[in-house]
């Protein structure tokens, strides 16, 4: 049981800390530094792909292939594939949002947590130059990858490439 003498030691001491801190003894050269120190292998992402274009046109694509579910058909366990097996996780929703898209916009409401955590991790495996990107070279056998999913001149492939062109540097 917490006497009333360390309850109120325990006041004072908060109290304390919050005149420091608003005494300017909080932040980066405070007294007690409130920053994180990024170090010196810190970076942010230089390239940012397009969302609009990801939620209209190549999301749609990679659920047209079942590439979150896998195909029983053509030899894949049931949920056996990027909705539960890889790093590259996809996560399954309804109604998608390319599904309101309109001219290749989102909606004013934006996308769902599961959209975004597809776009977000979809980005992580795509790149300025489509020869290097897993998004684009594994689905069409250019990188290992379990099966051929896409033909490397098909439609989809075509849409992957030109969301490399879709990108903003930050």
């Amino acid at each position: 049981m917490i006497s009333r003498v360390e309850l109120t030691g325990a006041r004072v001491w908060g109290a304390a800390l919050a005149l420091v801190c608003a005494l300017g003894g909080c932040g980066e050269n405070g007294l007690f530094p409130s920053t994180v120190d990024q170090g010196t292998d810190f970076n942010v992402a230089d390239v940012i792909f397009d969302e609009n274009y990801f939620y209209c046109r190549v999301e749609p694509e990679l659920f047209a292939h079942r590439c979150g579910p896998g195909d029983v058909g053509q030899g894949d366990a049931a949920n056996g594939c990027h909705y539960n097996v890889t790093s590259f996780r996809l996560s399954d929703y309804a109604p998608l949002v390319a599904d309101s898209c309109n001219g290749g916009v989102v909606p004013s409401a934006g996308a769902p947590a599961q959209a975004s955590q597809n776009y977000q991790v979809s980005q992580a495996r795509m790149d300025r130059v489509p020869e290097r990107a897993r998004l684009l070279q594994r689905p069409t056998g250019a990188q290992q990858h379990p099966r051929k999913i896409f033909e490397p001149d098909s439609a989809t492939a075509d849409v992957i490439r030109d969301w490399a062109t879709k990108f903003s540097t930050q």
